[in-house]
């Protein structure tokens, strides 16, 4: 994606004397501020925390259990006693790793679909805020950009505004 948008610059460059003849227009985006520092992409975050953490509490309770029942084997003697309890371990961790395993799964599936939800509003948002300001290109990387050409904060602010500040700092 960032290698598109240099492209794009670099073809528009190539094009010669007619672009720079019209004089091209161009926006500069702060993709690691769009995904970190919204409201938008605060409240998915805590749309996932909410909605995976009952089995996240339940991974963990079962994550104790299991080590709990580890604990308890060097402790037992009784050679039968033992093997029972070794077999009872053994299906418990079995079961323990399918969940976490699963979760885990879930939880990036879950993240994979909000991500490319929330990339399709920000490329309807910077599509729009671009022909709006008649812009010929919009890059998202770059080694310098000019505060001129930043339409960061116009992009935050469509998308809700900054994200809370942790409590305390």
């Amino acid at each position: 994606m960032k290698t598109f948008f240099l492209a794009v610059v670099l073809v528009l460059a190539a094009a010669g004397l007619p672009a720079a003849a019209q004089g091209v227009k161009i926006g500069f985006i702060d993709g690691a501020r769009i995904e970190n520092d919204t409201r938008r992409a605060y409240d998915i975050s805590e749309v996932l925390r909410r909605e995976f953490s009952a089995r996240e509490q339940e991974i963990k309770a079962q994550e104790s259990r299991v080590k709990t029942l580890q604990s308890q084997l060097s402790g037992i003697t009784d050679p039968r006693d033992r093997d029972l309890k070794q077999r009872e371990f053994q299906a418990l961790a079995q079961r323990y790793e399918q969940a976490a395993r699963a979760f885990v799964d879930d939880l990036e599936r879950r993240k994979s679909e909000e991500r490319r939800k929330y990339y399709q509003e920000v490329t309807a948002i910077v599509t729009k805020i671009a022909e709006a300001g008649k812009y010929d290109v919009v890059v998202q990387e770059a080694v310098f950009n000019s505060k001129s050409i930043d339409l960061t904060d116009q992009v935050i602010k469509a998308l809700g505004g900054p994200a809370p500040k942790p409590a305390g700092k």
